[in-house]
């Protein structure tokens, strides 16, 4: 049974993790997903579920009803391995925002220098929704194994019902290059919509491509379960 440090997608009765969201998995998922990891030649898989049996959820389709796709990380930035696990093996999730202000470690580390600066008071109401750390800071918070170096990106997901009007866009888009100037990190936002993920800069950039056509925004890439798709996110002009 899935419990909960984090708000649960729920359908059909059954408690859903939602993509980027980061999930504690059952010792008997631990012990399939070794075994197919071997079959598929990813040896390195049984280490790091050993040392922490926590993955990220996909953003893919499950070829099995009720299943989740999850990914598991290695400690080499090419050690990636994709699986899916029935939710009745998901012990607990974390989504990136249940990570947003948690403590933060190593913070000499560029990545976590920019989410310490982030984690003000103001913060919570700069973006348009519900954000947080995914990526090696995100997947460091939750299973507590040193994932982040050097030279590691800040990934930021915000999740929204709706794409946000420009001047928020642009709001957010300010800070978090202050933010990265300051810690000398990369910090990138990925904003969760009901179509699909999309880069902060690729909506800002649409911005103007649109308004040439009296319209919000032009058609933007989003990230989807089929795949990219150029699709115009912007709702009714």
């Amino acid at each position: 049974m899935v419990t909960g440090l984090t708000r649960l997608t729920q359908v059909t009765g059954i408690a859903v993790a939602r993509v980027h969201d980061l999930v504690e998995l059952s010792p008997t998922a631990v012990i399939e997903l070794c075994g197919q990891a071997a079959q598929d030649g990813a040896s390195w898989v049984a280490e790091s579920l050993d040392t922490s049996a926590w993955a990220v959820v996909r953003r893919a389709r499950p070829v099995h009803g009720h299943n989740v796709a999850v990914g598991v990380r290695g400690p080499l930035r090419h050690q990636r391995w994709g699986a899916e696990v029935p939710v009745s093996d998901i012990v607990r999730t974390l989504s990136p925002d249940d990570l947003a202000f948690r403590g933060v470690p190593r913070r000499h580390l560029p990545a976590f220098h920019a989410l310490s600066l982030l984690q003000t008071p103001d913060a919570r109401n700069l973006f348009p929704g519900p954000w947080g750390p995914g990526g090696s800071v995100g997947a460091e918070l939750a299973g507590g194994v040193e994932s982040v170096h050097a030279k590691s990106d800040l990934d930021l997901v915000v999740r929204v019902a709706e794409v946000p009007d420009a001047a928020t866009l642009e709001a957010v888009n300010q800070v978090v290059a202050a933010v990265g100037e300051k810690a000398d990190a990369q910090v990138d936002v990925l904003v969760e919509t009901p179509h699909g993920g999309i880069h902060l800069s690729e909506l800002l950039a649409s911005v103007s491509d649109g308004a040439a056509d009296g319209k919000r925004g032009g058609s933007v890439v989003a990230r989807t379960p089929d795949g990219p798709a150029l699709l115009y996110p912007w709702g009714a002009s």
